[in-house]
């Protein structure tokens, strides 16, 4: 997956393990964002606040989230989510 995504793309998210979280996009995609070593996935539990750049992506090393209480973090990785069927 390419290291940035836009914005409108997402319709949800929810916290992971760790500094992990999912994000649910319009069309059905799930991605796992890796935030920075020393944040916590689930102070981001009620969303999240990114500043809008002019392409209007959520870049990977380049974006920081900013969670409702306050937490600022940088965006590691990207990762989309593939089911595997058995």
């Amino acid at each position: 997956m390419d290291r940035c995504l836009s914005v409108e793309e997402i319709s949800g998210v929810q916290t992971g393990n760790g500094n992990r979280l999912l994000l649910f996009l319009n069309d059905r995609r799930i991605v796992m964002l890796g935030l920075e070593r020393a944040c916590r996935a689930r102070d981001f539990y009620s969303g999240f606040y990114v500043e809008r750049r002019e392409d209007g992506k959520l870049c990977v090393q380049r974006d920081k989230l900013h969670s409702r209480s306050g937490a600022k973090c940088e965006v590691e990785r990207m990762r989309q989510l593939i089911a595997v069927d058995e």
